[in-house]
């Protein structure tokens, strides 16, 4: 029995040998076919492009060329309302309305600017005194601004200098001549009367085209004339007709009557924080200028008891006339 299991013992020996002898030739096998699987095939050189598709090209050159904008989707015809994605739609409570800044029919926050003038401006428009603010400190408060339609937080545009002027008063200074003779047919006597400006009388033996010593009037025609006076006698109110140089104005003196010539200033106060204080008195026809603005030239056209009013050009060519009134 005991030499009956050593022989099955070698006999499962030898078989194993065998089947690891077999396995050991087939690795052998296929590594000597390494060479021949794994052989570089040489390719020749082809530098050829391939045929490039237009479309695709030309439809990237448009969308990087073309600007692609945002349009912002509104609502209503009659006065759209924008309607803003991802940001809040800005609305203000007064008393118990509601009131949407976006919107252009909402009744106005800080009357009488607009909503939108306020929003596209960045004011703080829930401040009560927001129009009263002066916002870019260039002097002038923002209903200033919105009444020019200037930009409130810009200091470089902003309204006309000459919205600060303030009428002060109007002065008035006397000039009183008289026509008193004709020595001859060629040669007036005029009479200068004492006033406040000219206190000393003085006389001028005048012709036809001749300036006063003094300046203040220049003789141009004569004209023979006569009138009936309070007593029914017959006198000569012949008509010497001048011209009153400080302004240019014609003025008819009669025979043997006083007359009054008026010369009007205005006492002008230009007043802008952080500008220098100016005041004058400039007269009726001359021009003047501020020392914040040299540049822009003023003309005094007209001067009333309670306003006066100039002209000036804000922009070459074109005259703007503005009425100064009274400070209150």
């Amino acid at each position: 029995m005991e030499t009956l299991k050593e022989k099955w013992d070698r006999v499962l020996l030898l078989v194993v040998a065998l089947l690891v002898t077999a396995v050991g030739a087939l690795f052998i096998k296929k590594a000597l076919a390494y060479p021949a699987t794994f052989e570089i095939e040489e390719v020749g050189e082809d530098n050829t492009l391939s045929e490039p598709e237009v479309a695709k090209v030309e439809g990237a050159q448009n969308f990087l060329s073309n600007e692609v904008k945002w349009v912002l989707p509104v609502r209503g015809e009659t006065a759209p309302k924008p309607l803003p994605l991802f940001v809040s739609i800005p609305i203000v409570l007064i008393g118990q309305d509601q009131i949407d800044m976006n919107d252009p029919n909402a009744r106005p926050v800080r009357p009488p600017a607009t909503n939108q003038w306020l929003l596209e401006n960045d004011l703080n428009f829930l401040d009560a005194k927001v129009l009263e603010q002066d916002s870019d400190q260039d002097g002038f408060s923002n209903l200033e601004e919105w009444t020019a339609k200037t930009l409130p937080k810009d200091p470089a545009d902003h309204p006309p200098y000459a919205d600060k002027l303030v009428f002060v008063s109007r002065q008035q200074q006397s000039y009183t001549v008289k026509f008193a003779a004709m020595p001859d047919d060629s040669t007036y006597q005029v009479i200068r009367m004492p006033s406040a400006a000219w206190p000393r009388r003085e006389t001028f033996m005048m012709h036809q085209g001749d300036v006063s010593k003094d300046g203040q009037f220049r003789v141009d025609s004569f004209k023979r004339n006569e009138a009936t006076n309070n007593l029914g006698i017959k006198v000569d109110a012949s008509e010497l007709s001048v011209t009153y140089v400080p302004t240019g104005e014609p003025v008819i003196l009669i025979r043997n009557v006083d007359k009054t010539i008026p010369t009007y200033y205005a006492e002008l106060q230009f007043s802008l924080p952080g500008a220098p204080e100016w005041k004058e008195f400039v007269k009726k026809g001359d021009f003047f200028s501020l020392p914040i603005d040299p540049e822009t030239k003023y003309k005094l056209i007209d001067i009333q008891e309670n306003e006066a009013q100039i002209s000036f050009e804000p922009e070459p060519g074109k005259e703007r006339i503005l009425k100064i009134g009274k400070s209150s």
